[in-house]
């Protein structure tokens, strides 16, 4: 875990943020490609999000980056990315983001213990969790069966895609559980006349009775932020990229397909070949461009060609 005193004892740290994270994978993880990814995604997202002030954007970037192979590993990549801030901040005379820094602390600390207890969870218990979860899509199935098959429907293929980018278990465990869970914010408004904006309000809450539950809280962040999107112009936050939780952005993707080939109120349904190509048009502005990529590898889509006459 990072110490409290990481973010106050280092002014006089004037390296550089560059030189400051280039120790890391010599010191903790060796030559490695997840090296790489992981200080990209901290230096591009993390720093970003502590400098902004907001736990919320915080939390998820440091979610983001919580694949790493042992708990230690991520504590030594936040840190080093911590470290190398506040050198820049020092250099630079910037108390601001000195002070965002010792703020974001308990933030940090707060989502590495979740991590943590997540992966107990999953170890000890992932049937009673599964139980638990079948309760309440049958539960769903009482109000509206449509949705309750929607939401096995969206979970399968998530899980699919899940696999086809080689996540570990416990990762598709949380998919497949907040695959099935991620619109039951729906049923607040089944069967009413809502307001213009009610519907966008489904994620939060959703996410807002996942949490009551304790054994299922840690698929909150997964349900709040399914209808981000890649580009930040989605709900509830305007998030964007790595900020969205990444089974968020492959619930999202599945997701969507489903719809497109069961068909809506807004269109009639797709063949999964127009369905496919359709999220290939849309890969970078509103889905993830590596989930989209994996997704039409399982689904053996081929980009369109024309050809010539």
């Amino acid at each position: 875990m990072i110490a409290s005193n990481r973010f106050a004892d280092h002014a006089s740290h004037r390296d550089g943020e560059e030189s400051a994270l280039a120790r890391l994978p010599r010191r903790a993880f060796g030559d490695s490609a997840w090296v790489s990814l992981a200080l990209k995604g901290c230096a591009e997202h993390l720093a970003p999000a502590i400098r902004s002030g907001k736990p919320y954007r915080i939390a998820n970037a440091v979610r983001a980056i919580t694949h790493a192979p042992t708990p230690e590993q991520i504590d030594d990549v936040i840190e080093a990315t911590c470290e190398a801030m506040l050198a820049s901040a020092y250099a630079a005379g910037d108390a601001s983001t000195a002070s965002n820094l010792q703020n974001a602390r308990s933030v940090i600390e707060t989502v590495i213990g979740e991590v943590r207890g997540r992966s107990e969870r999953d170890r000890l218990a992932p049937a009673l969790l599964r139980d638990t979860v079948d309760g309440y899509v049958k539960l769903v199935g009482l109000v509206n069966k449509g949705l309750a098959e929607r939401l096995d429907a969206v979970s399968k293929l998530s899980v699919r895609i899940g696999s086809a980018m080689h996540l570990p278990a416990e990762t598709l465990l949380e998919i497949e559980f907040a695959g099935r869970l991620h619109d039951i914010g729906i049923l607040a408004i089944l069967g009413t006349s809502y307001a213009v904006g009610a519907f966008e309000r489904h994620p939060v809450t959703g996410a807002a009775f996942i949490e009551s539950i304790p054994s299922l809280a840690h698929l909150a962040p997964i349900v709040r932020a399914h209808h981000e999107r890649f580009d930040g112009r989605g709900y509830p936050e305007g998030l964007g990229s790595a900020e969205i939780p990444l089974a968020s952005r492959i619930i999202c993707v599945a997701a969507e397909f489903v719809d497109l080939v069961t068909g809506s109120s807004a269109h009639e349904a797709m063949l999964p070949n127009a369905a496919c190509h359709e999220l290939a048009l849309r890969s970078g502005s509103e889905f993830d461009p590596d989930v989209i990529s994996a997704t039409l590898h399982l689904l053996r889509y081929r980009q369109r060609t024309h050809r010539s006459a």
